[in-house]
């Protein structure tokens, strides 16, 4: 039998509400799993004791939020979540992006500490293999659910002190405008379909096998010097792209560079 908390009928929370946030605390428990089909109206109904009419609201809600999808003739079943939609003509952070699309982003830092700069990492920060680099590791989440794996790569030197900064409340973005004065301008990217191997699937809830989307971005300052080079990987079901083209020799009326400017809440 599905565990939900029962509803209270002296709240000021209405019932199909209380059944809501129930269900929605069932899937993030884990209780309820992707694709897995909820109880029918009628067994809800039953269950909670109340109205068909109100369940059906409740699941309707959820069904609008993304977090449930139907199959006619087979009933209502669990989604891996609304879709974050990746603007790839603008230049933003992750927290900056997930909260302007109404979503709470949220950080666990797996890792930060000095490295010495590789081959790879040299290449694209233009810097000598061996440069003190900080690199900043994390689990990116939306709405308390793994969406992102993120390793951030910046100059030591350049950005002192970065390695102590609370980086599961900090957006990188923000903090180097407003703590280092560098304004970022623009951005290198090149995105690819893998597949997720034994380190990258456990941290975004994935069976290893499942299709993820990388990501190695470069990111420019106003002086046209690379500031951060990272490497990130996504959950394929949770991320969609959006990006506007032009013919040739076309572009649209008025259209002007995209600059960074931080969310300042």
């Amino acid at each position: 039998m599905l565990p939900l908390r029962p509803v209270r009928r002296d709240s000021a929370e209405p019932l199909y509400l209380q059944i809501r946030n129930s269900l929605l605390q069932a899937i993030r428990d884990g209780v309820l799993k992707p694709d897995q089909r909820v109880p029918s109206e009628r067994e809800l109904s039953e269950l909670i004791g109340v109205s068909r009419m109100t369940v059906r609201q409740a699941l309707q809600t959820l069904i609008t939020e993304g977090v449930l999808y139907t199959v006619p003739g087979k009933g209502t079943f669990v989604s891996c979540g609304p879709k974050i939609e990746q603007n790839l003509q603008r230049l933003s952070g992750f927290t900056e992006s997930v909260r302007a699309q109404g979503m709470t982003p949220g950080s666990r830092v797996l890792e930060v500490r000095i490295i010495e700069a590789g081959e790879h990492e040299a290449q694209y920060l233009n810097r000598p293999v061996g440069t003190p680099l900080v690199r900043i590791v994390r689990q990116r989440l939306v709405d308390d659910v793994p969406v992102a794996l993120e390793s951030s790569h910046l100059e030591a030197a350049r950005f002192p002190g970065l390695d102590q900064i609370d980086w599961a409340h900090s957006s990188l973005y923000q903090v180097l405008q407003t703590r280092y004065n560098v304004v970022l301008v623009r951005a290198q990217q090149i995105m690819e379909a893998q597949e997720a191997d034994e380190t990258v699937a456990p941290l975004l809830g994935l069976e290893v096998g499942k299709p993820v989307l990388t990501m190695e971005r470069v990111t420019y300052a106003a002086d046209n010097m690379p500031v951060e080079y990272v490497h990130s990987f996504y959950r394929a079901d949770r991320f969609r792209l959006k990006v506007i083209l032009y013919m040739d020799g076309h572009t649209a009326k008025g259209a002007v560079a995209n600059v960074y400017r931080p969310h300042t809440e």
